[in-house]
This record gives C-alpha cells, sequence and structure tokens, in this order.
C-alpha cells in the first residue's frame, strides 16, 4: 500500500495525449514537482514499479502538493486512491499517436506495436480511466487553458473539511 504523502494531483490518458505537457504547466502554476511514472514502455500497468514511485514521492514529502502523471496512473487503485485529485487527458486515438510517432526518428516501432495490440491495450488499461476521472480535459486545447482550468478545478473544489 501507498504511503500517502503530501496531497496528490494524478493526471492519466493515452500516451501522447499531452500528459507530461500538462503536467509540467499544472505544477509550474502551483510551483511544485512532477513526478511521472515513466510507464508508456509497458503494455499494461503491471509495467509500473509502485516501490520506485514511493521512493520517488517521498522524495517530495515537503511539498504542498505532487503532480503525478502517466498512462496508467488512473488504471493503478494504489495511485487512483492516495489521489486528492484526477484528470485524464482526453486526447483522440490517431493525435496521440501522431504525436508519439513524430517524437521518434523511425516512428515504425510506436506503429507496429499500435497494430499489434496497443489499440486493445488502451481500451482494457487506459481508456477505463476517463470514466474514474474528477475532470476530464481535452488533450487538444492550448495547453495553458488547459493548464488554468485544472488549476480553478482544484483550487475552487471543496475538500472534506470544508463540507
Amino acid at each position: 500500500m501507498m504511503r500517502v504523502l503530501p496531497p496528490l494531483l494524478v493526471i492519466g490518458g493515452p500516451a501522447g495525449a499531452g500528459k507530461s505537457s500538462i503536467a509540467d504547466a499544472v505544477a509550474k502554476r502551483f510551483g511544485v514537482p512532477v513526478v511521472g511514472l515513466g510507464d508508456s514502455a509497458g503494455e499494461d500497468q503491471h509495467c509500473v514499479d509502485l516501490d520506485s514511485l514511493q521512493d520517488r514521492l517521498d522524495a517530495h514529502e515537503d511539498a504542498e502538493l505532487v503532480v503525478v502523471e502517466g498512462v496508467f496512473a488512473l488504471a493503478l487503485p494504489p495511485i487512483r486512491w492516495a489521489a486528492r485529485w484526477t484528470v485524464y487527458v482526453d486526447t483522440p486515438m490517431d493525435i496521440s499517436l501522431a504525436r508519439r510517432a513524430l517524437g521518434l526518428d523511425d516512428p515504425r516501432a510506436v506503429l507496429r506495436a499500435y497494430l499489434d495490440g496497443g489499440r486493445d491495450a488502451h481500451a482494457r488499461n487506459v481508456a477505463p480511466g476517463r470514466q474514474l476521472a474528477d475532470f476530464v480535459v481535452d488533450g487538444t486545447d492550448p495547453l495553458p487553458d488547459t493548464a488554468e482550468r485544472i488549476y480553478h478545478f482544484i483550487t475552487n473544489r471543496p475538500t472534506i473539511a470544508q463540507w
């Protein structure tokens, strides 16, 4: 079980959705750290090393907030349950795939992985995060607008202590 340290904002969505850019922009707005799951290389959530994640979170135990982002961030109950806020970056698969492919010298591996099971793995492990998230953003919207919407979502959402 993960030990909850500072409040966590967890951002999930498909590879290439814009999670890292959004996480960085939101973290900059709050002045807090980002911890990436580094999970985009695996086919399912079992590729996430939860012990390593806990070590990286422990390094920020004094932060007022930590932004956690990753493909399987919402698929793993220990991460989702530790989150105070969850966000799903909803980006069409063709755009996500194009973004990932354009980031490589040779996009064939990404395209082959998608055709050989990546699409099904997304449907099984990542897409359900949309229904599990507290807030859904459009990964095709301008980054500053998206970061600002998430900032307002967090700062305007009452906590249990305020009820």
